[in-house]
């Protein structure tokens, strides 16, 4: 017998192999005792990723950081802002009573337990109770990483994005529009999300740090002496604000783009349709041809049949391929999903036929997708350059790739 943190696991057989699981909750996750039901449930996934990575103890840095995060962010019933982001720039991250209306109003179920847990799960995990269900799974969004965002392919996405998101929702998946909520509803959503957004990554960067060896250089450990632990603290809230300072940067990362000098689709006149058309031809030969190589994976007939092998996003590579285990091998996959994983689902390039274009449809959506890529996912971002005697894509191209 061995423990998860205060929970029996058992060894059962599954499929021709032994695996561990858990008494309460089949192959679902480690989950929390009864006691700490109310706390956010830890990162097992990221920590066992880490074990097997770096051949380290998980168990006891998952404790040592648990207090921490739990001291500084609450609990789901009663999430509370940490005192490293109360003030200056972070003042407009989110709110108290914006956390409040999503998390618990009244004693009873906020928003975000009501409208988005059920896939995204109460700690934001992507493994809510209808997750497993759904192709593709739902965002986790503990790494700090959003796919349809306005900002450069590195950077945070503007709460706008966010807000856009959830009043949209995005085509092709199960994913809902929440247009019929209020403002003050829809804002206390995107400040919940950023909240476990930015709580997920802190406590990425504390596991991290916890399985160092020196004790004087992880960022919290609770065994360490009064004098050191001070330190590690304030190194802690020194790592936590750099976090929050990418959402609060994200502002400027958001390029504006000015318009060819050529009509973009949709925008066009009687008079210049003619130039519309030109546009259109020199894109779907771009679309075809090694410079932009678009065809690799959306298919000569931009049907998503292209001819590159089955690929996975990163959040799935993280806890495979980029600690060498394969996607596709069941029995090593085990200890993940009993950890917290969703089975692997292969990529599927976008169908733009069908017409699903999650990241919005507008003309200056679909360039940003192209010129930054899709942070997460192996869609790059495009090779721009200033002259057609360099390799890489013009600005023009773009645009025509667009139409």
């Amino acid at each position: 017998m061995s423990r998860c943190r205060g929970v029996e696991w058992k060894r059962v057989r599954a499929g021709g192999v032994f695996l561990s699981a858990l008494t309460l909750g089949g192959i679902l996750g480690c989950r929390e005792p009864s006691s700490t039901a109310n706390l956010y449930e830890s990162n097992h996934l990221f920590a066992h990723a880490m074990s097997v990575s770096q051949e380290v103890e998980m168990d006891q840095p998952i404790s040592d950081t648990k207090a921490l995060i739990a001291d500084w962010f609450g609990t789901s019933d009663t999430p509370r802002i940490p005192p490293a982001l109360k003030e200056g720039d972070f003042e407009d991250l989110f709110s108290e009573a914006n956390l409040s209306l999503a998390a618990n109003i009244e004693g009873k179920p906020g928003l975000y337990v009501q409208q988005c847990a059920n896939c995204h799960g109460v700690s934001g995990q992507g493994r809510g109770g209808t997750a497993a269900s759904q192709d593709p799974y739902p965002r986790d969004f503990r790494p700090g990483v959003f796919k349809f965002k306005s900002t450069l392919r590195g950077a945070k996405p503007l709460k706008e994005d966010i807000e856009r998101t959830l009043r949209n929702g995005i085509s092709g998946t199960q994913m809902p529009s929440f247009n019929k909520l209020s403002d003050n509803e829809i804002a206390a959503l995107v400040d919940y999300v950023v909240f476990l957004s930015i709580r997920g990554e802190f406590e990425r960067k504390l596991l991290q740090t916890a399985a160092i060896d020196s004790p004087d250089e992880r960022l919290f450990d609770p065994t360490a002496e009064k004098s050191i632990l001070d330190e590690q603290k304030s190194n802690a809230a020194d790592a936590l604000t750099q976090i929050a300072e990418r959402w609060v940067q994200a502002t400027d990362a958001n390029e504006e783009f000015p318009l060819p000098d050529f009509p973009v689709f949709g925008q066009e006149t009687e008079s210049n349709k003619a130039e519309l058309l030109a546009s259109i031809e020199k894109g779907k030969e771009l679309f075809g041809k090694e410079i932009a190589a678009c065809s690799k994976c959306h298919g000569p007939n931009a049907d998503g049949k292209g001819n590159q092998l089955p690929d996975y996003d990163d959040w799935t590579k993280e806890w495979t391929s980029k600690i060498g285990i394969t996607p596709t091998d069941e029995e090593a996959i085990l200890p993940f999903l009993a950890r917290g994983a969703m089975k692997p689902q292969t990529l599927k390039p976008r169908n733009i036929v069908e017409g699903h274009l999650r990241g919005g449809r507008n003309p200056i959506d679909i360039y940003k997708r192209i010129r930054y890529g899709i942070a997460g996912t192996p869609m790059p971002a495009a090779s721009v350059v200033q002259s057609r005697e360099d390799q890489g894509l013009t600005d023009d191209d773009l645009w025509h790739l667009v139409n």
